[in-house]
């Protein structure tokens, strides 16, 4: 492993700098030694309150599959959590896991020739080219062993479904990879996954710690990290690392000071959607990075849905016949995008117009039964309680949104039109639901979002190594799934991909520490 030079240790005092430029330093976790403000060559202290080789901060997925991993190749693991339980946000999620290639895609799906090249080729080019392509393809070559490990502990594929396309994604990369397991798919069946590895991780020998809280890595100049200040309760101990500390406390997605600073998306959804995501996530092994010097990457994405209409959330499910339209009655987005695609249009056209955007909707949606409102009687209630505005005609409705009426009655015009003369969507590339909407009554939808959690963190390589602000590794650190960075852009590729994300880099990071050599 490379070591940090003693240039990039004593710059710890310049990346707090800059944390308090950024306003991060209020949202830091307290502790009254802090590796960040030291100047010492070492911060080892002169006593362990418990060591083990491998030091897992968090027991959510990541952190039980690192545990899993670490101590299945013979390492001695401790792994602590603020929380009481095992399980972490990602036992509030569906438990859906995405991989290609697998004995189950090809049991469920007609996708029989699908390759994890296929899937990493798919998902970079859904980055934008922010990506780190290397991590990628590590990441999505170890999913299909995962799903198969799975398996080996208990867990049951019954079905695999896929994700909404993006219009810009080359023909051929998408597929059906979304993996559900016997009991998983719904919200807070992620449970089931996180019990299995739990169980898992006890079987092998990990020990566990609850009620404990990750203050501060204790950082070595020459050794690298060797250790984590932790509190419980009132007291503060010192855990011991002989190999290695895995951060794996997930985003910072309930932490409003650091998404102010770098997810504006996220912030929004803090301050004026609905959150999903646990408590206890609030960046704090992204904190705890920063102060040894950790690189951030594709920071500023989020993980957010429409929970009212589940629109583009499968590829499975119906989509509405309907267009979205801005603040000035405008269309901007390809409506059948899988579902975060569309949400961060919808944010950013609400930031630059700073006004609401909508789905428009006619009777067809009724006529179709597709939707929450697929009903005359439901549509009816929803229009009562000011769920759903409704409105005769295109003016009508227009007006009342607020929105300008011959710039909205213009743009339903052109749909219309386009559709009857090509029957495509020229201007966006939306592959269902192609049909005009020309049957008054028209209906509206305020879109909004139900958050499920912010994308990036510290830059990782595609041994789960953390690495520092020049691009070398920060020795004896590694993280994984949302506590890490550098596997996806800036909006949600689909689901399924944070649990993989936390499944495969978790276990990478566990085998990696678990070989490297004590320090002690």
């Amino acid at each position: 492993m490379a070591e940090l030079s003693r240039r990039n240790f004593l710059g710890l005092g310049a990346v707090a700098a800059g944390a308090a430029a950024l306003g991060l330093t209020g949202c830091a976790p307290s502790s009254p030694s802090s590796p960040a403000a030291s100047t010492g060559a070492s911060n080892i202290p002169d006593s362990w309150d418990a060591e083990a080789d491998v030091v897992i901060l968090g027991a959510g997925g990541t952190g039980l599959a690192a545990a899993c991993a670490a101590a299945n190749a013979g390492a001695s693991v401790l792994a602590i959590d603020v929380d009481v339980k095992a399980g972490g946000t990602t036992a509030l999620s569906g438990g859906v896991i995405q991989a290609a290639g697998t004995k189950a895609q090809k049991q469920f799906t007609s996708f029989q020739n699908d390759t994890p090249d296929n899937h990493a080729a798919c998902y970079i080019e859904q980055a934008e080219k922010l990506a780190d392509e290397g991590l990628v393809k590590a990441m999505c070559a170890r999913a299909p062993e995962r799903i198969e490990w799975l398996e080996g502990i208990g867990l049951k594929f019954v079905s695999v479904y896929g994700n909404c396309h993006v219009p810009y994604v080359t023909e051929g990369l998408h597929a059906d990879r979304i993996h559900v397991y016997e009991g998983g798919g719904g919200i807070g069946n992620g449970g089931v996954l996180t019990d299995a590895e739990f169980a898992e991780a006890q079987k092998l020998g990990a020990k566990f710690k609850f009620n404990c809280k990750a203050e501060h890595l204790i950082f070595d100049a020459e050794k690298g990290v060797v250790g984590v200040v932790a509190s419980e309760g009132s007291k503060t101990v010192n855990l011991k690392a002989n190999k290695g500390v895995i951060l794996a406390l997930g985003g910072i997605d309930r932490n409003e000071g650091l998404s102010q600073a770098l997810c504006p998306q996220q912030y929004w959804d803090l301050t004026e959607q609905t959150s999903l995501i646990s408590g206890f996530a609030n960046g704090d092994g992204i904190l705890i990075g920063l102060e040894v010097n950790a690189a951030l990457a594709t920071v500023g994405g989020t993980i957010d849905f429409d929970g009212v209409t589940g629109q583009g959330t499968a590829n499975n499910s119906p989509q509405m016949p309907c267009i979205f339209v801005n603040g000035t009655g405008k269309r901007f987005v390809c409506e059948d995008a899988t579902y975060a695609y569309m949400m961060r249009a919808i944010f950013q056209q609400e930031r630059q117009l700073r006004k609401p955007t909508y789905m428009i909707m006619d009777q067809s949606m009724i006529e179709q039964g597709v939707g929450p409102w697929g009903t005359a009687d439901a549509a009816n209630t929803a229009v009562a309680d000011g769920t759903l505005v409704k409105g005769d005609t295109p003016e009508a409705l227009a007006a009342a949104l607020g929105i300008p009426t011959t710039t909205f009655a213009d743009t339903l015009a052109s749909w219309n039109n386009a559709i009857a003369a090509t029957g495509a969507d020229i201007e966006f590339g939306r592959n269902t639901q192609l049909a005009s909407l020309d049957k008054a009554p028209y209906y509206a939808h305020l879109n909004t979002s139900m958050n499920l959690g912010s994308l990036g963190g510290v830059k990782i390589n595609a041994n789960a190594e953390v690495l520092d602000n020049n691009g070398k590794v920060i020795p004896r650190l590694y993280a994984g799934g949302m506590n890490s960075g550098g596997w996806y852009g800036t909006y949600y590729p689909g689901s399924g991909t944070s649990l993989m994300g936390g499944l495969v880099l978790g276990t990478i990071a566990g085998e990696q520490a678990a070989a490297a050599d004590a320090w002690s």
